[in-house]
């Protein structure tokens, strides 16, 4: 025998049917009597691998995110994030009298915005999701940079983050299921110090 956690209907509940489709058609289930312990049938319409993200703070265990709820070492926090980022230009313009044209006089820009979305579900004993609220607490608790590891990431050029705001909020119909939505921005990791100010320079 096995319990069934339908990922795509947690989703549809806390985000709304398109996010939906962001998430490979994949249904976890946990085999009764061994804990922790999860098989999984996916049927992907793509490579799922653009999915797996980790965060890294300094001095606690890493998040991992991922498409299957145990991964290879069985660290895999909560499923995969939605992760919407923009980001903008930093734009000196000079207006060009008697004419409609505009002179740049310097370009530049701006760190990514990212707007993380994401739930926390208890696949062991379906209840409210406390450890892992706790748990995202205290990476967000963090006052520093959180490495930012993932496909989603590195095509962006993008090496660490930092967390500007977080929300919890219940998910209607799931009490084992928590939403989290958090905004962060991205910052460039520092290469040297005063002591070796050409460290990491070429």
């Amino acid at each position: 025998m096995s319990r069934t956690i339908n990922l795509k209907e947690r989703y549809a509940a806390a985000f709304g049917m398109l996010a939906v489709g962001y998430i490979s058609n994949s249904v976890a289930e946990r085999l009764q009597g061994a804990p922790k312990e999860y098989g999984l049938e996916s049927y992907p319409f793509e490579e799922p691998d653009f999915e797996y993200i980790k965060f890294e703070v300094p001095e606690l265990e890493p998040l991992e995110f991922g498409t299957l709820l145990k991964g290879e070492s069985g660290n895999i926090f909560a499923p995969p994030l939605i992760i919407t980022f923009s980001q903008e230009k930093t734009l000196v313009e000079t207006e060009v009298n008697d004419s409609d044209g505009i002179v740049i006089e310097r370009w530049g820009t701006k760190p990514y915005d990212l707007s993380i979305r994401g739930i926390l579900i208890d696949v062991d004993n379906r209840i409210y999701p406390s450890d892992e609220i706790r748990r995202l607490n205290q990476n967000w608790k963090h006052n520093g940079v959180v490495k930012a590891i993932g496909v989603q990431f590195e095509e962006k050029d993008i090496d660490s983050i930092y967390f500007t705001r977080i929300e919890f909020a219940p998910v209607e119909g799931f009490q084992d299921t928590i939403q989290v939505n958090i905004e962060a921005k991205s910052i460039k990791a520092v290469n040297f110090t005063l002591l070796n100010p050409n460290m990491g320079i070429s």
